[in-house]
C-alpha cells in the first residue's frame, strides 16, 4: 500500500454518537492527525463533537451529510461509527469516492455487502479496515505469538464466549437488530484473536459453520423495559452457539448472550495437542486502551504504506458468521458452507 505524502491524516467522522465522539477525541490528541470532516444524521451531536475540534472542520447533518463528507478532496480516512445497518452503505460510498474507510464492528450483515466492500476496496486500491479492538489486546497478541510458535502444541479447538447484557446505551436500533433477526449478530471480538491464532487466512479456510439458538425469553422483556413497548415477534434467541470447523479440521466454538442478566464477560479459550492457553476479562486492558493502540496502528499504516492487521478478507470472513449463522438457524440448525473471500 502507497505512503500518505502528507504530514497529517485528514479524518472525516460518519457518526457521532458515544462511539464516535470518544473516537474523535482520542484522534485529536494525536500530532499527525487533523479532524477534516463531522457527519451525523442529528445536528446536536455534530454541535456537540465540533467543541473537541480546534482547527477547523467540515460539519455537517443530516441523511445524506456522509456524502458531503466522502466528496471532499481534503479528506483521506472515512472513520464510520453509525449503526450496523448503514456501516456498508457508507463504506462503498467512501471507497467509490476514493477514501480509506475505517469501519466499526460488524463491517456489514450481508455477504453480498460484504464481497462489495472486498472487491471495491481492491478495485480503489483502497484501504477498508474494520474497528475491531479486541485484536489489540497485549494479553491477546502474546497469547497469538505463544500459540503460532507452537507453545501448546498443535491448535484443535478455540472457543469465545461474548455476554454482555444490553443497557440504556443501546436502546432503539440494536434491540431492533436482535428483534428481527435471529443469529450470531456480534462476534467478531471472540473470532478475531481465534483467526489470528489459528492462522486463518494463511495456513487454514474457515470451511462449515453451524448455529443454534435457545428460546427468545429474556429478549422480548428487555425489549419492552427498555423501548416500553411489545416484541412479540422478537427473532434473536436469548442464547446462539455457533460451531465451526475449518479446512485443516481444527473447531471452533462461539457463544454469543446479550439479553440475560449477567455481567460483561469475554472468554478466550486455545487448545493445543500439548496444553491450552485461557484469558478471561481479569487484568485485560481497557476498551479505551485497545482502541488507542488500533488507531495509532491505523494512521501509522496509512500514513506510512505499512500492513493493516486486519485485512478486508479478514473482515468479510468474520463478518460472515452473522448471515451465516442465520442462515443455519432459518434451514433448522442445518450446516452452511462459507463463501471464498480471496478474490
Amino acid at each position: 500500500m502507497d505512503a500518505i505524502d502528507k504530514k497529517k491524516l485528514n479524518i472525516a467522522f460518519v457518526g457521532l454518537g458515544d462511539r464516535g465522539r470518544t473516537a474523535v477525541r482520542m484522534m485529536t490528541e494525536m500530532p499527525d492527525v487533523r479532524v477534516a470532516a463531522l457527519c451525523d444524521t442529528v445536528e446536536a451531536n455534530v454541535t456537540t463533537a465540533r467543541a473537541a475540534v480546534v482547527s477547523h472542520t467540515f460539519c455537517a447533518a443530516g441523511t445524506d451529510a456522509y456524502k458531503l463528507a466522502c466528496g471532499r478532496p481534503d479528506v483521506d480516512l472515512v472513520y464510520v461509527c453509525t449503526d450496523w445497518n448503514s456501516h456498508a452503505t457508507i463504506a462503498l460510498e467512501a471507497l467509490r469516492a476514493g477514501k480509506h474507510v475505517a469501519v466499526e464492528v460488524p463491517a456489514a450483515l450481508t455477504i453480498g455487502d460484504l464481497e462489495q466492500l472486498v472487491q471495491t476496496a481492491r478495485a480503489a486500491g483502497r484501504r477498508c479496515f474494520m474497528l475491531e479492538n479486541c485484536c489489540f489486546d497485549r494479553q491477546v497478541q502474546d497469547a497469538v505469538a505463544a500459540i503460532r510458535r507452537g507453545e501448546i502444541g498443535e491448535m484443535v479447538h478455540a472457543e469465545g464466549t461474548y455476554y454482555h447484557e444490553l443497557d440504556d446505551r443501546w436502546t432503539g436500533w440494536r434491540l431492533e437488530i436482535n428483534r428481527q433477526l435471529a443469529g450470531d449478530l456480534y462476534p467478531t471480538h471472540e473470532i478475531g484473536p481465534i483467526c489470528m491464532a489459528l492462522g486463518i487466512g494463511q495456513d487454514d479456510e474457515f470451511q462449515t459453520l453451524v448455529s443454534m439458538d435457545s428460546a427468545a425469553i429474556a429478549g422480548p422483556r428487555v425489549y419492552k423495559r427498555a423501548l416500553r413497548k411489545e416484541a412479540e415477534d422478537f427473532a434473536a434467541g436469548d442464547h446462539t452457539t455457533t460451531l465451526i470447523r475449518t479446512r485443516r479440521g481444527r473447531t471452533i466454538l462461539l457463544k454469543h448472550d446479550v439479553m440475560t442478566r449477567q455481567d460483561y464477560d469475554r472468554q478466550l479459550t486455545f487448545i493445543g495437542t500439548e496444553g491450552r492457553i485461557v484469558l478471561t476479562d481479569e487484568g485485560r486492558p481497557s476498551h479505551e486502551a485497545m482502541t488507542r493502540a488500533m488507531n495509532r496502528h491505523l494512521v501509522e499504516a496509512l500514513m506510512n504504506g505499512g500492513e493493516l492487521l486486519v485485512s478486508e478478507a479478514d473482515m468479510a470472513r468474520w463478518c460472515a458468521i452473522v448471515p451465516l449463522s442465520l442462515q443455519s438457524i432459518k434451514k433448522g440448525y442445518a450446516p452452511v458452507a462459507f463463501p471464498d473471500f480471496n478474490f
